[in-house]
């Protein structure tokens, strides 16, 4: 039976409703779960921790709230400071147990009708020291209140410690407090003014950055991050700051504008919105006070064409400074007039962010998973203890602080569904090398990097290939004055087309990349090859003066079927995505054999075998078009049959891996020959 005596009912503030709901739709997430490790050099006290955390949730009303859904979702504070506390004798363990453990603590639920919504843990590490967990849902908690924590708990468990009489400042404002605000805010002039301009500046289609990805959005996130940390080399450091006090800008600007350098280098889009967070406590008797104040800044960023980094930085200041005016407006509000796809696949409106860390009341970095330095806090030694994160809030998010070394601390956070830690760790690398440079060169414009970066593209993926040749030729050596080419035809039954749509919708891909991963099939087949790269057109409008794309794929590991059209697809989208940069490819280097298309193009003048699919009057049609002094018309002959046989396998069994179709293909067209060879 429950015994809390509860002394307060109070509306949830519009973030709080925004945690509530996803709280609803997914009650077992760790989506919004948040843990600070914090190490003491020395051996904390367990029976003084418990009074000081007792004393810390006595304080703060936050602390002891549930939040429960009546005729609306409300927040109710009981009377009974109940804690949720573990000692764990674990000073024999190595710090992969540690990380273990805190791993799998951090992943426990929260049930918000029920509470606590903070846990702490004590660790006993190594000989003399402890680890200090604390562990809150966001609904109930932002860095500002951590910050507050650690300053609270130093200062209350040294006079605990020293058996002195309590000697802090009382707690006259609450949470409650800052929700009040909020609402009158909403309903004056002021929120109504803020709400405005946030509509003029968000009106009109907003489109989501699209980074190019390893692997395809799942149709549900699993919220699975990651996030490599790094620490600025001291040149690029050096640079930040100098940069900064000749101009005279915030930190934050420098930061966020080579940011959006490079999103805007590695999408190609110039008109980028992205999350900035911000403290949100607009009056001074809110900065005592735990809870979510923090406000998350919808900062759209249009870069002009041509545009330097001066000009950027300067746009980003002047955007950061108007926008920073009506921050306290909540976003979910804005978000609810936008005109915006609001495509479940995403986990927020921001598909990237920006973080600029600051501990409040601490002068010491201990938010970034790097951080390394020691501080002081009521003369106690802490610093924090490093451990990686495996949820994600955004497909990319920057976040960086600066450490009392006067290092700049960094972590890429990533969406672990869509991109591999490789990709990451080669993004900043390519950071940190091009914002040096813009740093230096801050007159250029930031598009010569990113055509820089499209050559290195095709540089990488296709200069060190053995050859373009795939097929095997099995005609005469091809001269110089030939142009002697042949075709063979066949058509694909509207039956097995509506059958390929529905396939191709089921994977979240095109029925362009189903067929051209059934012409990789065969071309493995027929050369027996696990690396190729083939030329292909989809689209005519979208290349202009280039004939066709490269496209490399790997079918090493005996991928599924449906693994290797996912490749096709993200490979395709690079190819486009780089495009600008293939002409540095083609100069000196040899044609390639193979063309696959989707359109009814005239055939290329110099590639021997082409295979192109094209619709005409609801009907799709397949055309091999081969160089007769190269290839066998029985070639063409024998893959256009084998083509359909695989499209109908696929689409009887959609989860075979490629040697099985190979194998399966090899044995229903078997020629005379083979029959002799295996049976005489």
């Amino acid at each position: 039976m429950d015994q809390r005596t509860f002394i307060k009912t109070i509306a949830l503030s519009e973030t709080q409703k925004d945690y509530f709901i996803h709280y609803l739709v997914h009650p077992t997430s760790a989506f919004y779960h948040e843990q600070f490790l914090f190490r003491f050099e020395q051996r904390l006290d367990v029976t003084m921790t418990i009074r000081t955390l007792t004393e810390i949730v006595k304080r703060h009303e936050i602390n002891r709230s549930i939040f429960v859904l009546e005729d609306e979702p409300i927040q109710k504070v009981y009377s009974e400071p109940i804690l949720d506390f573990e000692h764990v004798a674990s000073g024999d363990w190595d710090d992969k147990t540690i990380r273990a453990y805190l791993n799998q603590e951090l992943s426990k639920s929260f049930q918000l009708d029920e509470g606590p919504l903070f846990s702490c843990r004590l660790l006993d590490y190594k000989e003399m020291g402890s680890i200090l967990s604390f562990k809150y849902h966001h609904i109930c908690s932002d860095g500002w209140s951590v910050s507050l924590m650690l300053d609270e708990f130093t200062m209350i468990y040294q006079q605990l410690k020293a058996d002195q009489e309590l000697v802090i400042q009382p707690s006259t404002h609450h949470y409650a407090d800052f929700v009040e605000w909020e609402l009158n805010y909403l309903a004056s002039q002021e929120g109504e003014e803020a709400r405005a301009f946030w509509k003029k500046k968000l009106g009109g289609p907003l489109k989501r950055l699209e980074l190019p990805m390893d692997k395809t959005r799942p149709h549900t996130p699993s919220f699975k991050g990651g996030i490599s940390f790094f620490t600025c080399k001291h040149e690029l450091r050096d640079e930040m700051i100098a940069y900064r006090k000749n101009h005279h800008y915030q930190t934050d600007v420098i930061y966020l504008s080579l940011f959006l350098a490079f999103l805007s280098r590695i999408s190609g889009q110039d008109d980028i919105t992205i999350g900035v967070p911000r403290f949100g406590r607009p009056q001074k008797e809110f900065y005592s006070i735990m809870g979510p104040c923090l406000v998350m800044l919808p900062l759209r960023i249009k870069i002009p064409k041509n545009c330097s980094f001066k000009e950027l930085a300067r746009l980003v200041q002047e955007e950061l400074s108007l926008c920073s005016q009506y921050q306290n407006y909540p976003f979910s509000l804005i978000a609810g007039e936008l005109d915006y796809d609001r495509d479940k696949k995403y986990s927020s409106f921001f598909s990237t962010a920006f973080v600029h860390q600051k501990a409040i009341k601490q002068d010491g970095a201990y938010f970034v998973g790097n951080a390394q330095n020691t501080f002081q806090s009521n003369d106690l030694t802490i610093s924090s203890y490093p451990i990686h994160k495996n949820i994600s809030q955004y497909d990319l998010c920057f976040v960086v602080e600066k450490d009392n070394q006067q290092d700049i601390l960094a972590g890429f956070e990533y969406n672990a569904d869509i991109l591999n830690e490789e990709t990451v760790v080669q993004w900043i690398a390519d950071f940190e090398a091009a914002s040096l440079f813009l740093l230096k060169n801050d007159s250029e414009n930031i598009l010569m990097l990113k055509s820089q970066a499209k050559k290195d593209y095709w540089t990488k993926n296709f200069v060190h290939l053995p050859s373009f040749k795939i097929l095997p030729e099995d005609g005469s050596s091809l001269s110089s004055d030939s142009t002697v080419f042949e075709r063979e035809k066949f058509e694909i039954t509207g039956l097995l087309s509506t059958h390929i749509s529905r396939l191709a919708q089921s994977w979240d891909s095109s029925s362009f990349d189903i067929f051209m991963s059934t012409f990789l099939v065969l071309l493995h087949a027929e050369s027996e090859k696990e690396e190729m790269a083939l030329a292909f057109r989809a689209d005519c409008d979208q290349l202009q003066e280039i004939p066709f794309l490269l496209l490399r794929t790997d079918l090493s590991g005996n991928p599924l079927f449906s693994e290797l059209v996912l490749q096709v697809q993200r490979k395709v989208k690079e190819a486009y995505q780089y495009k600008d940069g293939f002409e540095s490819l083609l100069h000196g280097q040899p044609e390639p054999q193979i063309l696959f298309e989707m359109n009814e193009e005239e055939p290329h003048s110099t590639i021997d075998f082409q295979f192109r699919i094209h619709e005409s009057q609801g009907q799709l049609h397949g055309t091999i078009t081969y160089h007769a002094n190269v290839f066998k018309g029985e070639t063409a002959q024998r893959m256009l049959s084998q083509y359909e046989y695989v499209l109908q396998s696929v689409i009887a069994q959609p989860h075979q891996r490629i040697r099985e179709l190979v194998s399966h293909l090899n044995s229903q067209f078997l020629s005379n020959d083979d029959y002799e060879q295996l049976f005489l």
